[in-house]
């Protein structure tokens, strides 16, 4: 009688661990976990030591202006030999205007596509170490080798302030959409080119838009004089060092949103510190999305539902994480694994964070 009770408890708790954690491969899983604060979160750990799995950021139609599905992202961005197991929604956007433009900053493939100074940002380096951390990315640019000849506000975001000056690659869209700017148009590093108004993005270079205010700064660029630019990556976090401004040089894949959750085993959670003024972001409780990694480099992203920014760091902090932060959340929060939803978004968005193997 008593083996038959200790055979039953068994097949019992495997039954009950079978129903909440869902094995695809040695090196990553899905579960949902019940934690102290009363919260459940759906998550995904994975590590991202293993050789066969890589992270990438997608992009709605590969493009910076527009939209779509979790899963449509994931399967237009394709990794050769490789396929996404796992995503989940990234940094904020544009919901509801009809211009899906992201607000925070987005690396891929090592080229920066989008800047939003404010929160925390996640970066993953070409042999996969990981950082969040608060950055500030500013924009210098060169005119025949001398450098600081212009600046730059940001890249493909138009702005309609009159002292904006914008950076637009294909990545964005067809056109810069700025209607006052006058534009300098690079073609394969050199000027082809000096318009008004909307103008085309060349698939071989880039467009430099300044609005009414700057002007200006038009005639420093002659037609075939070389064209480039540069951003350089600060940490604004206190108590930063040059190794912590370093590390970024060497980022490939990056995705920024917030507040922080947790850097370097410290909760912060302090949306306001970090340039938030929504309480639906800083104090209510709402639908929630995260990244964050552990000290020997595993990589957990998860959705909480009902939760504060104080309760996801709470999660998290449980959930052994080094460092986290919140990514989009409400009716964009999203996670997949193996193709299907586990959290099911609310609307289509702009951006993801995915892995491969």
């Amino acid at each position: 009688m008593i083996k038959r009770l200790f055979t039953l408890t068994i097949m019992m708790c495997i039954l009950l661990v079978s129903s909440t954690l869902s094995f695809a491969s040695s090196h990553h899983y899905y579960t949902s976990q019940k934690f102290s604060n009363g919260k459940t979160a759906k998550y995904v750990l994975l590590n991202l030591n293993a050789t066969d799995i890589s992270p990438a950021m997608g992009l709605a139609n590969n493009k910076i202006l527009a939209a779509d599905s979790l899963q449509n992202i994931v399967n237009t961005r394709a990794i050769e030999g490789k396929k996404a197991f796992a995503a989940v929604n990234g940094t904020y956007f544009s919901a509801y205007n009809g211009v899906p433009v992201p607000y925070g900053t987005i690396i891929d493939k090592g080229k920066l596509l989008h800047i939003g100074n404010y929160g925390a940002v996640l970066g993953i380096t070409k042999d996969k170490k990981l950082v969040i951390d608060n950055l500030n990315i500013e924009i210098t640019g060169s005119i025949d080798g001398v450098e600081n000849q212009y600046y730059t506000w940001g890249i493909n975001h138009p702005r309609t302030e009159p002292d904006a000056i914008m950076i637009f690659t294909p990545d964005f869209a067809s056109s810069t959409q700025m209607p006052d700017a006058q534009n300098v148009i690079v073609r394969n590093g050199k000027v082809s080119q000096k318009n008004s108004g909307n103008t085309a993005i060349p698939s071989d270079g880039f467009v430099i838009s300044f609005n009414p205010s700057m002007h200006y700064l038009m005639e420093r660029f002659n037609i075939g004089s070389t064209v480039d630019y540069t951003p350089e990556f600060r940490s604004t976090r206190e108590n930063a060092t040059e190794a912590d401004y370093a590390v970024w040089k060497d980022v490939v894949y990056a995705v920024g949103a917030g507040p922080s959750l947790i850097l370097n085993n410290t909760i912060t959670a302090d949306g306001t510190k970090e340039g938030f003024t929504e309480a639906k972001i800083n104090t209510q409780r709402s639908q929630r999305s995260f990244v964050g990694y552990r000290e020997d480099g595993r990589v957990i992203i998860g959705t909480v539902a009902n939760a504060s920014i104080t309760e996801l760091s709470q999660i998290c902090k449980e959930l052994n994480l080094k460092s986290a932060m919140n990514l989009d959340g409400g009716a964009s929060s999203a996670l997949l694994y193996n193709g299907s939803y586990k959290t099911n978004p609310g609307r289509n968005i702009n951006n993801a964070l995915i892995f491969f193997e």
